[in-house]
């Protein structure tokens, strides 16, 4: 599912927050947001700026330019979705690693909106009920807001095609795997090794999956997202531990100081690959 990936010490780290991309001129305004949520029965608007301004001065009013964001509230927390029509947009981030979108789509989708943690979740931005709340927002406002070109989330700064979001999300959210395809890059070292981007927001710690379990692209990231759901499960791996999977491969996961749990292979007792 993914197309392309990036270095993402080449480039400047995404601010934290989910993104909606658009093309010029296609941002929704706040009518089209307020119609987007009349079909989200769990998420409303707690706090619209320009309503409460209408009782200030006009000088005031204009100052505050308060019809360019809202406040959702969804499941007891709030969030900010800014960026909304006619105002200006928030900035598009750079787009490190794609899945399902084309190499264009920078050219294309030139405009965005932004939904972030309200600054009473701030501090626990990356804590799984506020994330698995921000992701079913969005995918809510990336299903019913017209011309979303493409969803971008922050902290690995990718860029996910809205019908793959919207089916990762939703059945993460159903109690299936998690989105590791989307909320986790992945990138390629010097050595072959295949590195996520992206876990450490979660956990702190990223997978490097080492160079003879890397060969195979398509596998390795499968085994990674497949370690990625138990890690952001049950916290950041501090012992060496052995994980098993379902065609009976077996590897040593080993978390060293530098941040990342390396993936190696964990061999027979005649000096071979165990489940090989």
């Amino acid at each position: 599912m993914q197309r392309g990936s990036g270095t993402p010490a080449e480039v400047r780290r995404c601010p934290d927050g989910l993104y909606l991309l658009f093309e010029p001129r296609q941002r929704p305004d706040r009518s089209a947001l307020t119609g987007a949520l009349a079909a989200m029965p769990q998420a409303s608007v707690s706090h619209d700026p320009l309503l409460h301004d209408e009782v200030a001065a006009p000088e005031r009013r204009e100052s505050t330019r308060g019809g360019d964001w809202l406040e959702l509230l969804q499941w007891g927390m709030t969030f900010d979705c800014l960026g909304l029509s006619p105002g200006p947009g928030v900035a598009v981030p750079p787009l490190v690693h794609r899945f399902n979108v084309p190499s264009s789509l920078g050219d294309i989708a030139t405009e965005a909106i932004a939904l972030v943690p309200g600054p009473q979740l701030a501090d626990a931005a990356n804590s799984l009920p506020i994330v698995r709340c921000m992701l079913d927002i969005g995918a809510g406002l990336a299903e019913h807001l017209p011309g979303v070109k493409a969803v971008s989330w922050g902290p690995s700064c990718s860029a996910i095609e809205p019908d793959f979001f919207l089916r990762t999300v939703n059945a993460w959210i159903d109690g299936g795997p998690f989105p590791a395809l989307g909320l986790v890059g992945f990138a390629v070292g010097g050595d072959g090794a295949l590195v996520s981007d992206g876990l450490a927001w979660f956990i702190g710690q990223e997978i490097l999956i080492a160079p003879e379990l890397a060969q195979d692209r398509i596998g390795a990231t499968r085994m990674a997202a497949r370690l990625m759901h138990e890690l952001v499960r049950a916290g950041p791996l501090q012992d060496k531990s052995e994980a098993r999977f379902e065609d009976g491969v077996m590897v040593m996961l080993d978390p060293k100081g530098d941040g990342t749990v390396r993936v190696t292979p964990m061999l027979d007792e005649r000096g071979g690959r165990d489940g090989s």
